[in-house]
């Protein structure tokens, strides 16, 4: 099984190209779609919403939004704070 540098799509190496770089890298290319967007149209695969890595980048972007919401709301608001130095502040009285 060969997964596409651009989309992550696992298929068997009978389909799809292989194209061979001057490194030595050997990228699988599922179908043209794939090919013309990464090769000709020079396009990121993060950005593109039908591939893995906006899937994958798109979960971790909200996942962490959601643990800094979540930081957030543990976080003692300042008229909280403030009462409850006052009230420190007249038992010590």
């Amino acid at each position: 099984m060969a997964k596409c540098v651009f989309c992550g799509k696992e298929e068997s190496a009978v389909r799809g190209v292989h194209l061979m770089a001057n490194d030595g890298t050997v990228n699988y290319f599922c179908s043209s779609k794939c090919r013309k967007n990464s090769l000709k149209l020079k396009r990121d695969k993060r950005k593109v919403k039908w591939t893995e890595s906006y899937k994958l980048a798109r979960e971790k972007r909200l996942k962490s939004e959601a643990d800094r919401k979540a930081q957030e709301a543990e976080k003692p608001s300042k008229l909280a704070i403030e009462k409850t130095a006052k009230k420190n502040s007249s038992k010590k009285k």
